[in-house]
């Protein structure tokens, strides 16, 4: 399998950036809908997701498979949540000039992500960062784990067979976590990592992103 560094990094990065703008200003009705279509699509191609996924990581069929719905099921439910993005509109608590105004809280994307999966659940590790990424607006990058990578990149790539999706807003980098996992964490465009792992790894990943 072809393992990507930094170059890569690079690339996918600078191909979640330049849409950034793009994918956050999408109506969330729209984004919804691709998410959706996302989900139908890997529930049709259910047999050869879970097909890889034993094949890759060892799973028996029964528990591969309750993970590929799972990860539907997970799509679908950020798919409602996409356009249920709300802030908070209230009195604020204060004396003299301020006593009758109101503050507000707005939430909006924070850009490019970075997403670093295990190997013991690919499909559904990815889906668990991937579905609420894609729902609030924000694009990004996973790392796919280095011992069981395919299911992951398959997925990802029938993200891209939907119609309607902006190449670059969800993009898929296999590699190993010295190289091209660092390399995601390091990049000054990402601005937020989410991993599962180690513990140890997971702290060094924290200082790293600080």
């Amino acid at each position: 399998m072809a393992s990507g560094g930094i170059e890569d990094i690079n690339l996918a990065v600078d191909a979640a950036k330049n849409v950034a703008e793009i994918w956050e200003s999408i109506p969330p009705f729209v984004r919804s809908n691709l998410i959706n279509k996302f989900a139908d699509k890997v529930e049709q191609h259910a047999d050869e997701l879970v097909t890889l996924e034993c094949e890759d990581n060892g799973k028996v069929y029964g528990d591969a498979i309750g993970d590929c719905m799972f990860s539907v099921m997970l799509l679908r439910y950020y798919a409602g949540l996409a356009m249920n993005i709300q802030g908070k509109a209230f009195q604020r608590d204060s004396m003299g000039m301020y006593s009758n105004s109101y503050g507000y809280t707005r939430k909006e994307p924070v850009g490019v992500c970075g997403m670093i999966t295990p190997w013991n659940y690919p499909m559904l590790m990815t889906t668990f960062k991937i579905a609420p990424m894609l729902a609030s607006g924000c694009t990004g990058v996973a790392k796919s784990p280095e011992l069981a990578p395919l299911s992951s990149l398959r997925m990802i790539e029938l993200w891209h067979e939907v119609e309607g999706v902006i190449p670059g807003v969800l993009n898929c980098v296999p590699g190993i976590g010295a190289d091209a996992g660092e390399a995601l964490v390091d990049h000054p465009d990402v601005s937020k990592i989410c991993f599962t792992g180690s513990t140890a790894i997971g702290k060094r990943i924290q200082e790293r992103a600080a």
